[in-house]
């Protein structure tokens, strides 16, 4: 059976803004400063585990430039344009459709494209453990981060019991949380049994196809009509028409939820879902004083700063506490880092003459 790797490179980044921008999300930034972007990263941690020929990129069609650009290595019939947004569920049911064409007991892992991972041996070495156990069972796995801290940020997952014959990381999945708020996201860190969803799953192409047609038939349906052409021969007409008659919803409320047959592979990784300015800041290195400074910055008498600044311009900072300035393009944000994360709802105006 083929091992195929899915990255969801469509999203917009919004909760990023203005770092990321509408004419180049941030999967397509070096948000790590190490030379490759976030969605380069993303290929980088799975080669090990997927040939080239095997992977697979779910983008809109905007973005197909710059996948082609920052992944030459991925086929070009490998990149699958979506026309609108409609969500995770769409986006895995048109991918899961293209792989069952070259194999309907193909192993799918599926992986966002805005992941930081610092220590990738020993998250592929997880995700491996998951593959094997998606081949020999009829399993939705889902990765699972081991909780560090009560993050309101991220989806949680209540684990149950370890599963008869199955390696020691898995487990059964008793209920799925998304985004808690404080006090509860307090709890299930007391409480022992929850770890974060990463969103990072793994299934066969035909486990997966059968469980959209039976939660969200909606969904399925029309990418089911879509296979009855060679997935060589769609067109973005036939794309089109599946993705109108799709519900906007996620896999996690579409599936995850509902089926019976899902699994969690819990993991040591040190991870982060860098989905807005907060998770950011956490995961950048820091100097002395808690700044973390991108870019030529000079930074004095200041502490707990997010500094970014494009290359070629300068900036300096002078007695700011627990604040961010945030230079890219034509746009300037300073604002308190407490703040950071709503930004991106109230600068919709100048967003809308500086995309």
């Amino acid at each position: 059976m083929k091992t195929f790797c899915v990255i969801l490179a469509g999203g917009t980044g919004t909760r990023l803004w203005p770092l990321s921008r509408t004419a180049k999300p941030k999967q397509f930034l070096d948000i790590a400063g190490v030379g490759r972007t976030m969605l380069q990263l993303t290929f980088d941690r799975f080669r090990a585990i997927c040939p080239v020929e095997n992977f697979v990129v779910v983008t809109m069609d905007e973005f197909v430039p710059m996948v082609r650009e920052q992944l030459p290595e991925v086929p070009q019939q490998n990149i699958l344009c979506e026309p609108f947004k409609r969500n995770t569920a769409s986006a895995i049911a048109l991918a899961a459709t293209f792989v069952a064409q070259a194999d309907p007991e193909a192993t799918m892992i599926v992986s966002p494209s805005d992941h930081i991972i610092i220590n990738n041996d020993v998250f592929t070495a997880s995700v491996s453990q998951a593959v094997d156990y998606a081949r020999a069972h009829q399993a939705i796995v889902t990765i699972g981060i081991r909780a560090s801290r009560p993050e309101t940020a991220f989806g949680y997952i209540q684990v149950g019991d370890h599963l008869d014959g199955a390696p020691s990381d898995i487990h059964s999945v008793r209920t799925f949380t998304e985004k808690p708020d404080a006090e509860m996201a307090q709890t299930f860190f007391d409480c022992g049994d929850f770890c974060w969803n990463s969103g990072v799953f793994v299934w066969r192409a035909g486990v997966i196809i059968d469980a959209l047609r039976t939660f969200v038939p909606n969904v399925q349906g029309p990418f089911d009509a879509l296979a009855a052409k060679p997935a060589n021969s769609w067109t973005s007409a036939d794309v089109r028409t599946a993705y109108e008659q799709c519900e906007t919803i996620s896999v996690d409320y579409a599936v995850l939820e509902k089926a019976r047959n899902v699994v969690v592979c819990l993991t040591e990784a040190l991870w982060s879902d860098i989905g807005g300015w907060k998770s950011l800041y956490e995961q950048a290195h820091k100097d002395s004083q808690a700044n973390a400074i991108v870019g030529d910055a000079l930074v004095k008498n200041s502490h707990g700063c997010l500094v970014i600044v494009d290359k070629g311009n300068a900036c300096v900072v002078e007695g700011l506490n627990d604040y961010m300035v945030v230079q890219r393009g034509d746009v300037t944000l300073i604002c308190p880092r407490s703040n950071a994360d709503a930004i991106w709802s109230f600068a919709s105006e100048i967003k809308a003459e500086r995309s």
